[in-house]
């Protein structure tokens, strides 16, 4: 495969439509629309929840930051160079846009300001602790600032460790028996980590309820980190798997959606079958990163010409929860209207946040020191991922 059609994908599209799936389900599913919304609106979200677009991501940054990883091995500066300035320019501009509305409506009060937790839910939103929201903080919108940006913990993490997983499990100079160790026995860790969690903060008593053992792992990489191995597995064999995935969309997406909505409608959490929901999450995952790879190379060109290169995912995520809480605030978010008020709102923060931050950001990757290796990845591919 050339490399200009490699670079020919749909990545940015597909991100954009998981970002769309998360601002559907927190507008709908976080707000007071969950009791109160039309028939309709509710079959929809069910519809919807099929298709869960933070697992999108998880899988589509294993398949790209592995390649972003393998072209940087012989300068690690120049890979974190490239992922901080993916992630944080925009991140920091959107935590100055959260303090300020948090500030008009009143939330920071001297007590506030001036106490540790503040400073320290601050300092998380800066760094690597974006997940952390202090109690006073919970009278505003629906009581988390901006409850998506736990995501870009776990990013952070995975970004940090990839470098450690290569150098395991894919030494230079041989290493085959570290291969077939650390990554299956870390997917399977993984995997075992993401059932548990799942059952404590979706089953009776909800998040609340779960306890913080499962809170905290909730928020690590360990029960995520199965799904963006899955990502470095498709990275890694693409070429092998690629004639089972390109231009056969249509196929994958008929083979999940069946299998989805027959474990989340067919089996249910508890009583003697709930064993067979939690062990289908494993297929039913991997097929959603078939999916995934094989959206991103069948119909070449899409993503392309319905976005001309303007990658408005990462700003309507890291924008959409706090713009519902912002509504919330003002009294709205009590029908339907205003869901699609949030995704207006929510792609015109896309746009100014790529033109404005993004796109000018990674202007300067290649400032960094030295060059990145030469040495090809399994599939050349730009590795603009979050």
């Amino acid at each position: 495969m050339s490399t200009m059609n490699a670079r020919l994908n749909n990545f940015d599209l597909i991100r954009l439509l998981a970002s769309f799936q998360v601002v559907f389900v927190h507008a709908v599913g976080h707000t007071q629309l969950l009791e109160t919304g039309p028939g309709w609106l509710l079959a929809l979200l069910d519809g919807v929840i099929l298709f869960p677009g933070v697992a999108v991501f998880f899988v589509i940054s294993g398949f790209l930051i592995a390649g972003s990883w393998e072209r940087s091995r012989d300068r690690p500066l120049a890979y974190f160079w490239r992922r901080g300035l993916r992630i944080y320019p925009a991140l920091l501009v959107c935590v100055g846009v959260s303090v300020l509305i948090l500030g008009i409506f009143g939330f920071l009060r001297p007590e506030v300001v001036g106490s540790v937790g503040f400073w320290a839910w601050l300092g998380g939103q800066l760094t690597f602790g974006q997940f952390y929201n202090p109690e006073f903080f919970r009278e505003f919108g629906v009581g988390t600032v901006n409850g998506a940006l736990w995501t870009i913990s776990v990013e952070l993490q995975f970004y940090a460790m990839v470098p450690l997983v290569y150098l395991l499990a894919f030494p230079r100079g041989g290493g085959r028996v570290w291969r077939r160790v650390v990554l299956p026995l870390s997917f399977l860790l993984s995997f075992a980590a993401f059932c548990f969690v799942d059952h404590r903060i979706n089953g009776p008593g909800g998040f609340t309820d779960a306890g913080l053992v499962p809170k905290l792992l909730f928020v690590s990489a360990v029960p995520h980190w199965w799904m963006f191995v899955l990502g470095i597995w498709l990275h890694r064999h693409f070429d092998r798997v690629k004639g089972w995935l390109e231009g056969k969309v249509w196929i994958h997406l008929t083979a999940y959606a069946v299998f989805a909505a027959l474990r989340t409608y067919g089996v249910g959490r508890e009583g003697p079958m709930a064993w067979l929901f939690y062990a289908g999450y494993l297929p039913e995952r991997m097929l959603l990163a078939l999916l995934t790879v094989s959206a991103a190379y069948s119909h070449r060109g899409l993503s392309s010409r319905l976005l001309n290169g303007a990658d408005i995912s990462y700003g309507v995520y890291i924008y959409h929860f706090l713009l519902i809480n912002l509504l919330i605030e003002l009294g709205g978010m009590g029908s339907p209207g205003w869901v699609v008020l949030v995704f207006v709102l929510a792609i015109a923060a896309g746009l100014a946040s790529w033109f404005g931050i993004e796109k000018r950001a990674l202007s300067l990757k290649s400032l960094v020191p030295g060059r990145a290796s030469t040495v090809a990845s399994p599939i050349d591919r730009p590795a603009r991922d979050w």
